[in-house]
């Protein structure tokens, strides 16, 4: 189960950064930002990136035995966005052993 998360996050993974190459070949992303913000749909958009990040740096904050690497993390999630939490998928599936580690945090007792 585990070597499905891995081709599934780097499909996904493959495809966002093919989408990202191109758009950036197309037009620099604040560029693409003044546009984005002028409809209201781009706004619900942001907010809604911005919402699903902000989770995804909780979980990680939680899910991260060492807490610098944690930050490490966080802050290129809101760098870099989407990209970074398949990245982290990826490089923790190849860390556990067992499918309930992938998502919930580490026993107290695991810390490192």
């Amino acid at each position: 189960m585990l070597r499905f998360v891995v081709i599934i996050c780097g499909i996904l993974l493959g495809l966002l950064a093919t989408a990202i190459l191109i758009a950036s070949n197309h037009s620099h992303v604040l560029a693409g930002l003044r546009h984005l913000i002028t409809d209201p749909w781009g706004i619900v958009t942001l907010i809604d990136l911005g919402i699903g990040l902000l989770f995804v740096a909780v979980w990680l904050w939680l899910v991260e035995p060492v807490r610098w690497r944690a930050v490490v993390w966080i802050i290129a999630l809101f760098l870099l966005g989407n990209v970074v939490t398949l990245a982290y998928l990826l490089c923790r599936t190849c860390q556990v052993r067992h499918w309930s580690e992938l998502f919930l945090p580490s026993r107290p007792g695991d810390r490192r």
